[in-house]
């Protein structure tokens, strides 16, 4: 009796001799031409299903840019088992090879996966579902069967890899050749030598017979450029054939190549009669396309022997696209100003009344409106300036002599009465001094009585005379002192004064005190620019706002313009003097507030162009030579 372990290797090597009596040559034969991953798939998945025992069905699933999708199923026809599905997700998504079923289950049949890793990026997945022959051989029977498929995954495997490398091969030649052509167009600054060197450089690398380049102009396509030709009348027969062929391809918005195919649902008249002035050659138009515009054509021609392969096709229209934005760019640059002037004008005026651009005609609608209220709506113009109210008259408390001061009563801000003590000045010195002119007074008197006593006449007069004096001098004196006191002439506030720091400090003769302004009449005093002193007339009138009362304006009327500027903060002021319409008992002297000059009715857009309009009037008369 052969030994257990001798018998599963004399049962592995039968499974895997199996395989070569079973071989289709026509099968390999196959695997050998595919030129497509489905083909080869399809072929090398019948193939390894016919070697592994048991296999009842089989997928192959690529991986997409979207998922996995079905790309070979054996047998024919036979479709996506779910089952299977489930075992190839099962593979992809824990990257090894797995078997499911191997323990009998009845709601599982028995399967297994393998998933085709290329570069560390899983890009297939087989599943292969088994019938069991021995079910206490399941486990070796899935085993063998994985093995195969990581035997037979290289095939598989190198394909893809193959189709990879080529894909990427061809991409970056496509990329290459594309940028080799952009590079030309960019080499040349005007837009014509730039197109003949893209329609020369196009016949050349691709051995065409002629490369044509147009570009639309009202409503017709233009021909700007043919290889290997400097100039080219427009009249001649080919240039309208190409013309009318490039038109046929805009108008359709398609590539044509022609001759057409029987399947192909496009008109190709233009192109039918520039193929038979060319003796039935081969021609290739390509629409050139600029943001949602077709702008112009490339127009190729080959000989009637030198077909456009595929390939040749493909990149000929990916250089197209690639290379129609800069062309477009160039010519629209190369034009005359006012024919670009022209053409953004009538683009605006087309998106202003064409369909869309809600918002463009919104703000078009803004303007047109903001210019018909300013073209009408009219303002009083008025001149704003600082103002200042001060008391209509204003009086000043002097010192009548020089002195020391004993007592101050007021002090700015207050309010006081005709009559009223302001301060006192200190008469001690006075009262002295009347002191001792009293007594010589009374010192004369006696000797005046003496002399009349006496009767000397001449003494009588002398001594009469100083009496005189004397009384003279007491009566200066009590004037004097009746000036210590600093009395209010009139009812009024204090605007200006305060002597209760300076009590036994002096003051000397005509030093002014206090200021004192009464409070029923009033005056503004507005500060006024330069730039617009001009405006401002004796009789206009106004309004003043005081910052201390905000909530109520009081008229003006402007009395007098005083013509000496004053220097303030870089400005020259003028001051104007202005009359309240009526008077507050709210108001006080000293109120600072903002009064606006009313000058006249002017249309708003002028008033608020003022001040720009003037300095720029100024700085051209500056700058003019």
């Amino acid at each position: 009796m052969t030994p257990p372990r001798h018998s599963e290797e004399l049962a592995d090597a039968q499974a895997t001799a199996r395989p070569l009596t079973v071989l289709e040559p026509a099968l390999w034969q196959r695997l050998n031409e595919a030129s497509t991953a489905s083909e080869l798939a399809t072929v090398w998945l019948a193939l390894q299903c016919s070697m592994i025992p048991g296999a009842t069905a089989g997928i192959v699933r690529e991986a997409t840019s979207n998922g996995f999708r079905l790309l070979a199923a054996w047998p024919d026809g036979h479709g996506e088992p779910v089952d299977l599905t489930a075992t190839a997700e099962l593979a992809v998504s824990e990257a090894r090879a797995v078997a499911r079923g191997a323990n009998g289950a009845a709601d599982t049949a028995p399967s297994v996966a393998y998933p085709v890793v290329i570069d560390g990026k899983t890009v297939a997945a087989i599943a292969v579902s088994m019938a069991i022959s021995q079910p206490a051989h399941a486990k070796d029977e899935l085993r063998g069967a994985i093995r195969q498929l990581q035997w037979g995954s290289a095939w598989l495997r190198d394909h893809m890899r193959r189709l990879r490398t080529e894909a990427s091969s061809g991409k970056r030649d496509q990329s290459a050749a594309t940028l080799d052509f952009i590079a030309t167009v960019l080499e040349h600054e005007s837009f014509k030598p730039a197109a003949m060197a893209a329609a020369t450089e196009l016949a050349i690398r691709f051995d065409c017979a002629r490369v044509s380049i147009g570009f639309r102009r009202r409503g017709t396509t233009r021909l700007a450029a043919i290889s290997h030709t400097a100039q080219f009348g427009r009249q001649m027969s080919l240039v309208r054939a190409v013309g009318s062929a490039m038109d046929e391809a805009i108008d359709q918005r398609a590539s044509i190549l022609y001759p057409i195919g029987a399947d192909e649902a496009v008109a190709a008249t233009a192109h039918r009669d520039l193929a038979r002035m060319q003796h039935d050659g081969q021609i290739f138009t390509v629409p050139l396309f600029v943001v949602d515009t077709f702008v112009g054509a490339i127009t190729f021609e080959r000989g009637k022997d030198h077909a456009f392969d595929p390939e040749t096709v493909r990149l000929l229209d990916v250089i197209a696209t690639a290379i129609g934005p800069i062309l477009e760019e160039k010519r629209r640059n190369d034009r005359w100003l006012v024919v670009k002037a022209a053409e953004a004008f009538g683009l605006q005026l087309k998106c202003l009344l064409g369909p869309g651009y809600v918002g463009r005609k919104l703000a078009v609608a803004g303007i047109v409106a903001a210019c018909a209220f300013f073209a009408f709506a009219t303002d009083t113009y008025r001149v704003n300036a600082d103002a200042q109210i001060e008391g209509l008259e204003r009086r000043a408390v002097v010192s009548a002599y020089d002195g020391y001061i004993q007592q101050a009563n007021v002090r700015a801000g207050e309010m006081v009465k005709a009559g009223d003590t302001l301060a006192t000045l200190e008469d001690r010195e006075l009262s002295l001094e009347r002191l001792r002119w009293a007594t010589e007074r009374q010192q004369r008197v006696f000797e005046h009585d003496r002399a009349l006593a006496s009767r000397q006449p001449a003494t009588i007069n002398v001594v009469k005379s100083q009496i005189d004096q004397a009384d003279a001098q007491l009566r200066l004196i009590d004037e004097q002192i009746a000036r210590t006191k600093l009395i209010a002439p009139f009812d009024g506030m204090v605007v200006s004064g305060d002597l209760s720091q300076r009590v036994g400090g002096s003051v000397s003769r005509g030093e002014t005190l206090f200021e004192i302004a009464p409070l029923t009449d009033y005056r503004v005093v507005m500060q006024v620019d330069e730039r617009q002193i001009a405006s401002i007339e004796v009789g206009q009138t106004g309004e003043v706002v005081f910052t201390s009362l905000p909530e109520q304006g009081f008229g003006v009327t402007v009395t007098k313009v005083t013509p000496v500027s004053q220097s303030h903060e870089g400005k020259n002021l003028f001051q104007v003097e202005g009359a309240l319409t009526r008077n507050s008992e709210s108001l006080r002297p000293g109120m600072i507030g903002i009064a606006k000059i009313n000058i006249g009715t002017e249309p708003l857009i002028a008033i608020w162009t003022r001040p720009m309009l003037d300095w720029l009037r100024l700085a051209t008369w500056r700058w003019m030579p």
